[in-house]
């Protein structure tokens, strides 16, 4: 590891934990009515490796270097993007996707060739968002789950009997176009699989009750499912990383504490799967940071921060699919 990932530095953000059955993670959190926003430089264009997420402040997305390690200073990569509020991204080779919710639609843009598209969302505001292996970007708003295949303008909904009437707040897709969807309950929050995106075979998947949800994930290099946590009434715990091979059991896990300040949210892994990006925010509950740890053993120490405006959703770029 280098040792920039050893150094304590900052970046995301995430609001204070609920003792409910659904965490709000710093990906899941609205600027404060009354921050300033600061006007960057523009940047001079990706020249490798970034860390990319969207400036709830400016709608304008937003980067750091990777090689340049975690560092409190992004540039601008492109101008307002037609949302100030997202708090999910994903990134399908040179195109970052924008999961806006109000407007309630899916923005993507290529950073390429510098170009926009935009399409509604018809399901609602889309919480969270990944794509498959053929680029097919999965969003899932409060009861919902629409499925956008690339390169068409017709999306459709997907779904089961084991996620109606029930709060949908994460999503994630396997190699096989498994998909596994965060649903919150009365008595909490559990993982819900469709096999090949459904309804057939839908299930509850019998791993652990995640406390205080953040956020989940699929590692593209093993299938296994990440789970993030923060066990405790208040977060006492912050930051539980779970990874659960196939068949998802119990007994099988790998746990790993990557010492969050506060509440750990979303997440993504960088390209080749040996670093996780976490959402996080300063001790103070002031900025949104973006933790950066070792994966899987979640060990190191460092963080990219913002603190001329205020971060929501992140991406990597490069990435690998499904994502």
């Amino acid at each position: 590891m280098r040792p920039a990932l050893v150094a304590t530095l900052i970046l995301f953000s995430l609001s204070g934990c609920s003792s409910g059955p659904i965490a709000v993670g710093p990906s899941q959190t609205n600027a404060p009515s009354g921050r300033a926003y600061h006007r960057r430089p523009p940047g001079d264009g990706l020249g490798g490796p970034a860390l990319i997420a969207i400036d709830q402040l400016s709608g304008d997305l937003i980067y750091w270097s990777i090689k340049d390690g975690p560092s409190s200073t992004p540039v601008v990569l492109t101008g307002y993007l037609g949302t100030f509020d997202s708090n999910a991204l994903v990134a399908d080779g040179d195109v970052v996707i924008v999961a806006s919710l109000k407007p309630a639609e899916i923005i993507k843009y290529n950073v390429r060739s510098k170009t926009e598209t935009t399409v509604a969302d018809p399901f609602g505001p889309p919480f969270h968002v990944a794509v498959d292996k053929s680029g097919a970007v999965y969003a899932v708003s409060r009861h919902k789950i629409g499925v956008f295949p690339k390169n068409s303008a017709q999306p459709y909904e997907i779904g089961c009997r084991a996620l109606q009437a029930h709060q949908l707040v994460s999503v994630a897709i396997d190699d096989e176009n498994d998909v596994f969807v965060a649903a919150g309950y009365r008595h909490g929050t559990e993982i819900v699989e469709l096999p090949a995106g459904s309804p057939s075979g839908c299930v509850k998947l019998g791993v652990r009750p995640p406390s205080n949800f953040g956020g989940i994930g699929i590692d593209p290099k093993t299938d296994d499912l990440i789970v993030v946590d923060n066990p405790g009434l208040l977060c006492e715990y912050e930051g539980r990383l779970t990874i659960y091979p196939k068949p998802y059991a119990k007994a099988t896990a790998e746990t790993h504490d990557f010492n969050a300040n506060i509440c750990a949210g979303g997440f993504r892994l960088d390209a080749n799967s040996k670093h996780i990006y976490i959402s996080d925010e300063t001790i103070d509950e002031s900025y949104p940071l973006i933790d950066v740890r070792s994966y899987p053993s979640a060990s190191g120490n460092a963080s990219y921060v913002d603190y001329a405006g205020y971060t929501g959703g992140f991406t990597l770029l490069p990435s690998t699919l499904p994502n």
